[in-house]
């Protein structure tokens, strides 16, 4: 279990998940407004709607692996000493 620690915490992979959670925040609107210009056939409410919770979801994916990196970070801190 100890080993599982430092591979995940290890800075390699904190600063990849961070990068990774602030990509998908960036570019959020952008997929939404891709969406929302790809969907012809539907009403704009409901084109609106589908853009709406995709970024929603781009945006709560996203803030949920940097606190993830963030909390490796910490981890990280803790188990330093335990090498």
């Amino acid at each position: 279990m100890l080993e599982f620690l430092f591979w995940i915490s290890a800075k390699k992979n904190v600063v990849a998940l961070a990068l990774l959670g602030a990509a998908l925040v960036t570019i959020a609107s952008q997929v939404s407004k891709w969406v929302e210009q790809k969907q012809n056939s539907e009403s704009d409410y409901k084109r609106q709607l589908l853009a709406q919770t995709l970024e929603k979801l781009f945006i709560r994916v996203g803030y949920a692996i940097v606190g993830l990196s963030i909390t490796l970070f910490i981890i990280a801190g803790f188990i330093v000493d335990l090498k």
